[in-house]
């Protein structure tokens, strides 16, 4: 397992890339708002929240803050970094 701390500012977004292997991830966010665009939904996180999902399903994330930035913590298994 890896654990990776994101942090976006208001306005900006990440388009997943496509991992070599498949993977499981989990997202706490720890402050700020997050989108998360899923092939299977889209999902807007508040502080506190959290979501799980196969690897391959993540398309993009970004801060849906107006003010402030958005701050997560993703797991992701296997380590594939």
């Amino acid at each position: 397992m890896v654990a990776i701390c994101g942090r976006l500012p208001p306005g900006t977004e990440n388009i997943a890339r496509r991992l070599h292997e498949p993977t499981e991830e989990f997202i706490h966010v720890l402050s700020g708002e997050l989108f998360v665009g899923l092939s299977n939904g889209e999902y807007n996180l508040c502080s506190e929240d959290k979501i799980y999902f196969e690897g391959e399903q993540l398309q993009k994330m970004k801060c849906a803050s107006q003010t402030q930035d958005v701050v997560w913590i993703l797991v992701i298994t296997p380590a594939v970094f």
